[in-house]
């Protein structure tokens, strides 16, 4: 937003020497980092700091508008109090926070949230902001009548004269995301039993959450597959890259997301894609850059099977649509315009930009 004539001034809970990401480290715009959250009975987490620093930058700065990112934290519902407190619009984008199935993970606390605080939170936003139709079709089923707008997330493409895909011969299968339960990855792991691909290896990038990679590593080792799957742990920047380029086909066996940012930066790689219908990628079978498959592991299976009998250059064609798809549609640059345009509406009112929803 930079780029698009807005001053940005991210302000984030940071714990003591806790590391940055690469993009951040640039320094590029504006960042107040807040002391962390305190830790309360029953797991509650609170965040008295955030908002007295968030008074404080807007009595001093002239600020005009928040964009609240994500919901169920007390930093969340605190952007929300001090924008109703001193009458600033305040968008909120809650990145899949507000899907079905993360409202029913781990549902009490969150219900008890929603009930106290969030849904009033939400109700008050000038808008909400979704990062695609399916995302909103599940918000709508928490009851939310206001007003939605939809726009894409967009990601930073790769130096493109890196990423023109080659025809490569590999077997090598990439996941990149948390390792957690929604992810699908024993879903994964039993459809791989069943085939057992030959010469084919499975690298997992992300870290661990909550424990979920000793539960897939157990059944790895069950099913007699722990030299078939490769865990690397979290990794960034140019090295993060340099994975996706050295793989020939990217698998997010998903159960659920609001949009899966994996997919497009796999897509701008040259790598056609597998993904489930827990994310909204219908175009990887539209554009011919991938597949689009149930949940589950008979789909997975089937779909797999097929994965690993495509030749190098039927897959090599796959990932040149799919980085024509990345180019059209989903870099910060396009991006950034219709944020831009929703920033200016949502400040100055008029005509709705097209990707605003009527109720």
């Amino acid at each position: 937003m930079e780029r698009e004539g807005f001053k940005n001034i991210l302000v984030s809970v940071r714990r003591e020497n806790e590391a940055i990401t690469e993009y951040l480290s640039k320094k590029e715009f504006e960042i107040l980092f807040v002391p962390p959250f305190m830790e309360r009975g029953l797991g509650l987490k609170l965040a008295p700091k955030f908002k007295s620093a968030l008074e404080k930058l807007l009595l001093e700065r002239k600020v005009d508008l928040i964009h609240n990112h994500g919901v169920w934290l007390p930093a969340n519902h605190s952007a929300s109090v001090v924008a109703r407190k001193y009458k600033k619009p305040c968008i909120i984008t809650p990145h899949g926070m507000l899907t079905i199935w993360c409202y029913n993970f781990k549902p009490l606390k969150k219900r008890i949230a929603w009930q106290l605080y969030l849904k009033k939170d939400v109700m008050d936003a000038a808008i909400v902001h979704m990062t695609s139709q399916g995302e909103v079709e599940e918000f709508k089923k928490l009851g939310f009548k206001g007003r939605l707008a939809v726009i894409p997330n967009g990601i930073h493409l790769p130096v493109i004269d890196q990423m023109i895909p080659k025809l490569k011969d590999g077997k090598t299968a990439l996941f990149v995301s948390r390792i957690h339960p929604k992810k699908g990855l024993l879903n994964l792991v039993e459809a791989w039993s069943r085939i057992r691909p030959k010469g084919w290896r499975m690298r997992l990038v992300g870290p661990d959450e909550g424990g979920h990679r000793k539960e897939v590593e157990r059944a790895l080792i069950e099913k007699g597959l722990a030299d078939d799957f490769i865990f690397e742990g979290p990794i960034f920047g140019e090295r993060l890259w340099e994975i996706y380029r050295t793989s020939d086909v990217f698998i997010l066996p998903t159960l659920s997301e609001n949009f899966g940012n994996v997919v497009p930066e796999a897509l701008a790689c040259g790598l056609p894609v597998v993904c489930t219908y827990g994310a909204p990628w219908e175009e990887l079978v539209t554009r011919k850059c991938g597949w689009w498959i149930p949940i589950g592991v008979e789909a997975l299976t089937k779909t797999l099977r097929e994965v690993f009998e495509t030749t190098a250059s039927e897959r090599m064609e796959m990932g040149i649509r799919g980085r024509k798809l990345v180019e059209e549609k989903y870099t910060w640059e396009s991006v950034g315009k219709k944020m831009k345009l929703l920033y200016e509406w949502v400040l100055g009112g008029g005509a709705a930009p097209e990707f605003v929803l009527r109720k």
